[in-house]
């Protein structure tokens, strides 16, 4: 954060380009000069109305002399808390209020002025010149000129625009503590949502590390003996297809647990074998009732994919949409690339599903936050489903070859 009335702040603070509007519209109307700077002296604002004469003086040392009047009378009104009339360095009246925040902390000086009291003769400013203008001999008949031509007003119309000046003030004073309201409770929302991210991270990670107790916990030597024993015996009481579905199931958990070996990602072609396992599973059950089709173009075969992406859309699409089904359904997986990206599209031709449902399922909720924590917005999941006609889901990511995961 900014220091408060610093120029980076009041940039950060508020549209400095619609302040100068205000400023301005306020300056031409009464026939002012008027500018925004910070307490120090710093414009804030470009200078608004400023009179020729006024112009000259500050192309002079950089308008340094201009700046120290400037912050001179900002530090009277400061000090004073309320307007402050005063004749700076050049001979002209000028007025400055400080712009105080409701903690009485100043954060800027609303300046306006340059006008004369009363009228001059060409000798009197010849003799103010001489005593207190630095200035190259070149430009000393255009200055006089240029002082002489500056509004005259009466010390009750200076009282008037006084006033005015104040009330300009607060309307600044009103906008910054507006905005930076508005930024105070945006920053809160925008805490809020990271400590919401980074609790959602932490219970993502305990997901991980409970999943990873539970594989440990299980003992893979001890569950592969047991099955091979469990196929064995089907072989020997000639129960062909127990020994089958031993030997596919022992395929589809090897896959799973073996995932600490393989990491994150893996072969699309190593996610459709376990897939084709899962399914030659269901298939045992439903029978008939049940057939896939497995459709994958051949240069997609060797892009990786995140983790068993595949199987919980087909495990719905069996689910939800082939079990209710009193006729025989079709389950149909494809790949292919287009445009750089991997196209992965599972369909059914059963009953159909409510999709709004569908996706708040914990299997495919989980999988969308899996595709949008490793892709971002790169990646996209549609869904789509029509009564009696089936459901397809279409996963669409970023293509990643061996070296880039």
């Amino acid at each position: 954060m900014y220091r408060e009335g610093t120029l980076e702040w009041w940039r950060y603070v508020v549209d400095v380009d619609a302040l100068e509007g205000i400023v301005e519209n306020f300056a031409v109307s009464n026939n002012y000069a008027a500018i925004l700077t910070t307490p120090e002296g710093t414009p804030v604002t470009k200078p608004c109305n400023f009179s020729n004469f006024c112009r000259i003086m500050r192309s002079m040392d950089g308008g340094k002399r201009c700046r120290k009047s400037d912050a001179e009378g900002g530090r009277k009104a400061i000090t004073s808390g309320d307007v402050k009339i005063y004749t700076c360095h050049a001979g002209l009246i000028d007025m400055a209020v400080p712009i105080m925040l409701s903690e009485d902390k100043t954060v800027g000086i609303l300046l306006m002025g340059q006008v004369k009291l009363r009228e001059y003769t060409n000798k009197e400013v010849q003799e103010l010149a001489a005593r207190f203008w630095r200035f190259d001999y070149g430009e000393r008949k255009k200055l006089i000129e240029s002082f002489l031509k500056i509004p005259v007003v009466d010390e009750e119309q200076l009282r008037r625009s006084a006033m005015l000046l104040k009330l300009v003030a607060s309307h600044i004073v009103t906008i910054c503590e507006k905005h930076l309201s508005e930024r105070k409770f945006l920053e809160k929302g925008i805490t809020i949502m990271k400590r919401k991210v980074n609790k959602e991270a932490l219970e993502r990670n305990l997901k991980q590390a409970q999943v990873r107790s539970l594989q440990n916990k299980l003992n893979p030597h001890f569950i592969f003996n047991t099955l091979n024993v469990i196929s064995r015996l089907a072989m020997f009481e000639g129960a062909k297809q127990t020994q089958e579905l031993t030997i596919k199931f022992a395929e589809y958990l090897r896959y799973v647990l073996g995932k600490q070996k393989r990491g994150n990602f893996v072969m699309l072609k190593d996610e459709l074998d376990c897939v084709r396992c899962f399914l030659d599973i269901y298939k045992s059950r439903f029978g008939e009732r049940l057939s896939f089709e497995i459709e994958a173009e051949p240069e997609t075969l060797d892009v990786f994919v995140p983790f068993m992406l595949l199987q919980p859309v087909v495990e719905n699409a069996v689910v939800h949409g082939v079990e209710p089904s009193v006729k025989p359904a079709c389950v149909t997986i494809k790949s292919c690339i287009r445009d750089d990206l991997l196209y992965l599209t599972v369909k059914d031709d059963g009953v159909g599903c409510d999709t709004e449902k569908l996706k708040k399922g914990l299997g495919l909720s989980n999988l969308e936050e899996k595709v949008r924590l490793y892709f971002k917005e790169k990646a996209d999941i549609a869904f789509k489903s029509t009564p009696n006609e089936g459901t397809e889901v279409q996963i669409v990511i970023p293509i990643i070859k061996e070296g880039e995961r």
